[in-house]
């Protein structure tokens, strides 16, 4: 079942559907929103929703949660071939997580979404704040989580063949990001925390857990960070901080 939904101006709006039925695709699905638009704003907000092929799915919202990024910890340290000690980084906790009680929520002007939801009981979760933010989503499974809080970011995610979670945050303006996570039990995690910077990453492993942040300004990498492997498995962290940060 395909829904779109559109505010107009100086207007607050909830609505929660859901389709009940046989265990069939399209069936059992639940979907919550909330669009606010005020008084100054330009254009209202825009969301568009499609569970057609999908079996209890649900989408509802993201919220952050108290962890930062500057919080890194040491988690381990070997002994490289010249004697320097290698230290390897992760943040202390993750940076948004699923608001499974509330709804997905666009609060400014200007934003746009469309989710995508298939398989069974995948969960998207997304909350925009600010202007102009655009945002595309495709689940297939597990969880989808994205929370841009700032003006003018481009984010697409998607997960597929039993993928655990893609997610990301844009803190910041004009940030664009595309996190693809496909494999069982397959984590993509990324962060921009700043502006103007243009981030991919790609995750094609079974079990692999990776999370990628970004800290800083106008930063962008000519390929994506891709992770694939016959292997999987593992855990994999990447921090991007100007030169003299920690």
């Amino acid at each position: 079942m395909k829904r779109r939904i559109r505010t107009g101006l100086a207007l607050a709006s909830v609505v929660a559907i859901t389709t009940a039925g046989a265990a069939a695709a399209g069936s059992g699905n639940n979907a919550s929103v909330l669009q606010e638009s005020f008084a100054n704003s330009v254009t209202g907000n825009s969301l568009s929703i499609d569970q057609t092929d999908a079996n209890g799915s649900i989408i509802a919202g993201a919220e952050r949660t108290g962890a930062d990024p500057d919080e890194a910890n040491r988690i381990d340290s070997n002994q490289g071939a010249n004697g320097n000690e290698i230290e390897f980084l992760t943040p202390n906790a993750p940076l948004i997580t699923a608001d499974t009680a509330g709804a997905a929520t666009q609060s400014g002007s200007g934003n746009e979404a469309t989710i995508t939801t298939g398989g069974s009981g995948t969960f998207v979760g997304l909350r925009q704040t600010g202007d102009n933010n655009t945002a595309g989503i495709t689940g297939t499974s597990g969880q989808v989580l994205l929370f841009q809080d700032g003006n003018g970011n481009d984010g697409t995610l998607s997960t597929s063949d039993g993928a655990t979670l893609a997610s990301l945050l844009q803190a910041g303006n004009d940030n664009t990001a595309t996190v693809t996570v496909s494999g069982i039990d397959s984590e993509g995690v990324l962060a921009q925390i700043g502006s103007g910077n243009t981030t991919d990453l790609n995750v094609d492993t079974n079990g692999a857990s990776v999370s990628f942040t970004v800290q800083g300004n106008n930063t962008s990498a000519t390929l994506p960070a891709n992770v694939v492997s016959s292997a999987g498995g593992g855990q994999i962290t990447i921090i991007q901080r100007p030169l003299g940060g920690q």
